[in-house]
């Protein structure tokens, strides 16, 4: 085997552990890849009820469990 292809192999078979690694808080994961949704007064005036909707809930989600503040 070339070394591109051991190198290439070793990648991949390391990537496969990091990402079925368990989660230990899903909470905090949910906190550090999301932040609150705070659209300009342009977009929210052209939001439909489902896309205000779903913003809400984000929001909420995430005063919730990371401590956001409105």
């Amino acid at each position: 085997m070339g070394p591109k292809i051991a190198l290439a192999a070793l990648c991949i078979t390391l990537t496969a552990c990091v990402t079925s690694a368990p989660v230990s808080d899903a909470r905090k994961v949910w906190c550090d890849n999301n932040k609150p949704m705070r659209p300009s007064a342009a977009v929210f005036a052209v939001m439909t009820r489902p896309e205000l909707d779903d913003m809400n809930a984000h929001n909420a989600q995430g005063v919730k469990w990371c401590g956001w503040h409105p």
